[in-house]
């Protein structure tokens, strides 16, 4: 009994630990990022400070850090569906092995790319 409890225990956690190891350098690979300041330096206020991030070769599917990451995360999933990179996610069963490793794949990408650690 003790055994089959840590079999499952192994195997939940091998699961959150999953994620897709190509789309995750495909999508670091194709990404731009760029910083950009709104406004001036008037008196004693400093612009504010705007990162960007481009996909190379996907126009139109950049965002910056001001939006959402949930509205991200839909972005980079509606621009890997419509390049037929990977097939279309929200239409899955929610436990279907295959749409929870590229969720979590995307889910790692920018919690990687919005951290301060890159």
């Amino acid at each position: 009994m003790k055994r089959l409890v840590l079999s499952e225990n192994e195997e939940i956690s091998s699961q959150h630990e999953d994620i897709d190891s190509k789309l995750f350098y495909f999508l670091m690979r194709r990404l731009k990022v760029s910083q950009r300041e709104l406004g001036s330096n008037l008196g004693d206020y400093e612009p504010l400070k705007v990162t960007e991030y481009k996909f190379e070769g996907f126009p139109g599917y950049g965002f910056t850090d001001y939006v959402p990451k949930k509205r991200m995360e839909t972005k980079i999933i509606e621009m890997l569906y419509e390049k037929d990179i990977i097939d279309w996610v929200y239409d899955m069963n929610e436990q279907n092995p295959e749409r929870v490793k590229i969720v979590k794949t995307i889910r790692k990408f920018l919690n990687f790319i919005l951290s301060d650690q890159k």
